[in-house]
């Protein structure tokens, strides 16, 4: 199959080596892109943990030097790609939830820390981490550290391919990259291709932006494994 992979870097051409070991052929095409904010060195304050949504929240933390200061506190991640983000970044104690908010809410809430935790976030995020961990009690410093920034053009490559009918399927991985995808595509006026694809989707909450192409289809739980299973049973 032919798959169009909408991560970012580096992520996608991890994604793209996997797919193509799995005899796929790959278009890149990443619809958001790392741009790291200017922090100060005590950003975290008094912090006595932290939070983690996003490897992405991990690099803009190596990106401030940030690490050496911070990497003896205990660190609370949403899946295993950011907990081992963070373990190569070098902190030491890294627990994981199960891939998404709710988990990462509940894994820090039964960790019985009251904190408080510092949560390097996204400028645009998709849940409200904060505002869960403060309901339960846990004090909770979110610090903007990072933005995605949406593509503003496909490259020709894919435009042709798109065109051409030549694209099987697509991977999302989040809300915000269909719907950059799709903003992107109304403008080239290429969405029209789109109902002959596939949208594999990382989630329900992903899938639901999701409309405009011919199938959509849902991974059992929220991770690339679970994606990959979806790629799996389209063959079989």
């Amino acid at each position: 199959m032919k798959i169009l992979v909408t991560r970012p870097q580096p992520e996608a051409d991890k994604t793209a080596r996997r797919l193509v070991a799995m005899g796929h052929e790959v278009v890149i095409e990443p619809m958001l892109h790392f741009q790291p904010l200017s922090l100060c060195g005590g950003v975290a304050g008094d912090a006595k943990a932290i939070a983690v949504t996003s490897a992405k929240a991990i690099e803009a933390l190596v990106f401030n030097d940030l690490v050496s200061s911070l990497q003896q506190l205990p660190v609370f991640c949403v899946g295993d790609a950011t907990a081992k983000a963070a373990e190569f970044a070098g902190f030491h104690r890294v627990m994981r939830a199960h891939g998404d908010v709710d988990s990462l809410a509940k894994l820090i809430v039964e960790s019985h820390l009251k904190g408080p935790f510092f949560y390097p976030a996204a400028v645009d995020r998709s849940g409200d981490l904060a505002g869960r961990l403060m309901q339960q009690g846990v004090a909770c410093r979110m610090v903007e550290t990072y933005q995605m920034v949406a593509a503003a053009k496909l490259s020709q490559i894919t435009r042709d391919q798109l065109q051409a009918g030549g694209v099987d399927c697509a991977l999302f991985y989040s809300a915000r990259t269909v719907q950059a995808f799709l903003n992107v595509s109304n403008l080239e006026k290429t969405i029209v291709f789109l109902n002959s694809m596939k949208a594999l989707c990382v989630s329900k909450r992903v899938a639901e932006h999701a409309a405009s192409f011919g199938e959509v289809l849902v991974a059992k739980t929220p991770s690339e494994e679970s994606l990959f299973e979806l790629l799996t049973s389209l063959q079989g």
